[in-house]
């Protein structure tokens, strides 16, 4: 699930259009770091200033949308495989639904069923003084995409309608989105019939969406129990422990600080990088094991670690018991 370097598909057209990226991302007040290391962690405002001033340098009022038809799927991250691994469209969606938060702050999804059609509503829960348009457009074709790809089915909604206003481009999102648009509404909205929602999924595995689920649940309740700095950086690590880039550098650079000051801030709020690692391990270990679902093995890849032999000898350290004892302990 890490997206190591890959460069955002938007970095990437602002290049080939001759265009300073880098003095648009300092205008948004983002960096190069940040869209590439841990896009989900960019704000909402920051995320809007950036595609609207890369559509007017660009000339390119449907920006959001061209982003989206090319963008690599996975990019969406965590919640693309949550979706990816459900059984059916409905199911995919409600996943969108329960853990959307672990992405964004700014939008909650709200799945109304009716008789033959559902109806989805992207409540925008923070106020950004911010243009959305071309945000808005760009996960709606994304998701679209996801939804598409992960059932093998070209299918299109009934209709969506979009919050934002709209006056050029008409015909050509039309074209792309293939079904009725409507702007200027009260909130972004979807009609899927319900033949959509039953479509399966092609990549359905119940057992690996356990495991992200757990994994969903940890990243959401460690965003609301650690403070400064260091809720930050345990903020970043929860995603990115699984790929096992866990070094300060990385930590430091994503939140736009040297490695020397970022450490130095560190010490300042009375704790130091290696510890914040450890004790996020050993209570995410100790969570992850109540889930019999998940196996040691699983529980080691979650927490970085390479190899099971590396876990154990962690957790012996912590618990002066082996992670097996301590699961049988208490199942009995």
């Amino acid at each position: 699930m890490d997206q190591g370097h890959r460069r955002p598909r938007n970095v990437t057209l602002l290049r080939s259009e001759g265009i300073d990226a880098d003095q648009l991302l300092s205008t948004a007040e983002l960096s190069r770091a940040q869209l590439t290391e841990n896009p989900s962690d960019v704000s909402a405002v920051s995320q809007h200033r950036f595609l609207e001033l890369a559509a007017a340098e660009t000339d390119d009022p449907l920006l959001g949308l061209h982003v989206a038809a090319e963008m690599d799927l996975r990019e969406i991250g965590l919640l693309f495989y949550l979706a990816a691994s459900s059984a059916t469209v409905g199911e995919a969606l409600e996943q969108l639904a329960e853990y959307a938060a672990t992405t964004t702050e700014e939008i909650r999804l709200e799945i109304l069923p009716k008789e033959d059609e559902a109806v989805l509503y992207f409540h925008r829960v923070l106020t950004v003084d911010q243009p959305v348009c071309q945000q808005s457009e760009l996960a709606t074709l994304g998701i679209i995409r996801a939804l598409r790809k992960m059932t093998n089915s070209d299918f299109s909604p009934s209709r969506i309608s979009f919050a934002h206003a709209r006056s050029s481009g008409l015909r050509e999102i039309h074209r792309v989105l293939r079904c009725p648009v409507e702007f200027v509404q009260a909130v972004d909205c979807w009609v899927l019939p319900h033949r959509i929602m039953e479509l399966p999924i092609v990549s359905e595995d119940s057992h690996l969406q356990q495991i992200l689920e757990a994994h969903a649940d940890e990243i959401m309740s460690e965003k609301h129990t650690v403070a400064g700095l260091r809720r930050l950086v345990e903020d970043r690590l929860i995603v990115l422990l699984p790929s096992g880039r866990t070094q300060a550098a990385v930590i430091a650079e994503q939140l736009g600080m040297s490695e020397r000051s970022f450490r130095r801030r560190l010490v300042e709020e009375g704790a130091n990088f290696g510890e914040i690692v450890d004790r996020l391990r050993h209570r995410l270990a100790l969570r992850y094991l109540e889930d019999e679902r998940v196996s040691l093995k699983q529980i080691a890849w979650l927490l970085g670690y390479s190899e099971l032999g590396a876990f154990n000898h962690a957790f012996k350290r912590w618990t002066r018991t082996s992670p097996g004892a301590m699961r049988k302990q208490s199942a009995s």
